[in-house]
C-alpha cells in the first residue's frame, strides 16, 4: 500500500506539520510531526513520523534537516529510520528515552535549558511532576505556536467507535485535555502547576498537538481550561467560547 503523507503549512515559511495514521490499543489516534524552519534555514523536526520517499522529497524542498527532537518517551517508533537517513543531524531526546534507546547515539538530553542551536528562537520546558511521563513542551514566539506531544489530545474529529470510547473515558474527546492515563501519573501537582504556569507566560495563540485536532485560536484559554484540575484558581485568561 502506497503511503502519501502531505505537509501542511501552518505558518508561512516557518512551520509545517504532517499527519499519519497511527493506532493505540487498536484505536486510530493519528500521529503528527511538526517542522520548524529556524533563522539559519535549517529544519527542526519535532516528533518524527514514518519516513517515505515522498515525504523526504517534500521536506528537502524546505531546507536541511539539522535537528531531530523527540519530545517524550513514547514518540520514538520511527526514530531508527531517521537516525540512519540523516546521520548529519543532531538528535535530542528526554533522558528517559536516551536510556531506553541505548541502541542509538544521541547528541544531548532535552531539559529546561534551551540548546544553543535554537536558543533565542524557541522556548522549551519540561512538564514536571510525573514519575512516568517525561515530556518537553516547545513554543515558537515568531508564529505564536505552542507545540506539545502527549500533554494534550483532542480527538473530536474521529468517528471511529473505539477512538470515541477511549477518548471519552480519558476526557479528551469533547475538549482538549491531558488523557486520564497520563494525568494519573502526576503525583507532584506542585511541580506540574509550576510547569503549566511557566507555559502560560509564553507568547502563544495556537497549539499544534501530536494527536487530534490542532487549536488555531484562543489557545491559552483552552490550555488553561485543560489544566484547571491542577490550577484551580481563576486565571486572567479569555474564556473558551
Amino acid at each position: 500500500m502506497r503511503k502519501n503523507y502531505t505537509l501542511i503549512e501552518w505558518s508561512k515559511d516557518r512551520i509545517w506539520y504532517c499527519d499519519m495514521p497511527y493506532r493505540v490499543a487498536g484505536a486510530p489516534m493519528g500521529h503528527r510531526m511538526t517542522i520548524i524552519r529556524l533563522d539559519n534555514n535549517k529544519l527542526f523536526i519535532h516528533s518524527p513520523i514514518e519516513i517515505t520517499p515522498t515525504l523526504q522529497q517534500q521536506i528537502s524542498q524546505l531546507g536541511e534537516i539539522a535537528y531531530v527532537v523527540i519530545p517524550n518517551k513514547s514518540h520514538h517508533i520511527y526514530l531508527s529510520d531517521w537516525w540512519l537517513a540523516y546521520p548529519q543531524a543532531y538528535f535530542y531526546a528526554p533522558p528517559g528515552l536516551i536510556h531506553k534507546r541505548s541502541d542509538l547515539t544521541f547528541d544531548d538530553a532535552l531539559g529546561n535549558k534551551t540548546p544553543l542551536h535554537w536558543q533565542g528562537q524557541l522556548l522549551q520546558t519540561v512538564i514536571r511532576g510525573s514519575d512516568r511521563m517525561e515530556e518537553i513542551a516547545f513554543c515558537d514566539p515568531l508564529s505564536k505556536t505552542l507545540i506539545v506531544g502527549d500533554a494534550l489530545a483532542w480527538m473530536i474529529d474521529s468517528h471511529h467507535p473505539l477512538t470515541f470510547t477511549l477518548s471519552v473515558i480519558n476526557g479528551c474527546y469533547f475538549k482538549p485535555a491531558m488523557p486520564w492515563y497520563w494525568r494519573i501519573t502526576f503525583n507532584n501537582h506542585t511541580q506540574l502547576r509550576q510547569s503549566i504556569q511557566e507555559i502560560l507566560t509564553w507568547p502563544f495563540e495556537r497549539i499544534i498537538l501530536s494527536h487530534g485536532r490542532v487549536i488555531d485560536n484562543n489557545a491559552k484559554a483552552y490550555f488553561s481550561a485543560a489544566f484547571q484540575w491542577v490550577i484551580p484558581h481563576k486565571l486572567n485568561i479569555t474564556t473558551v467560547q
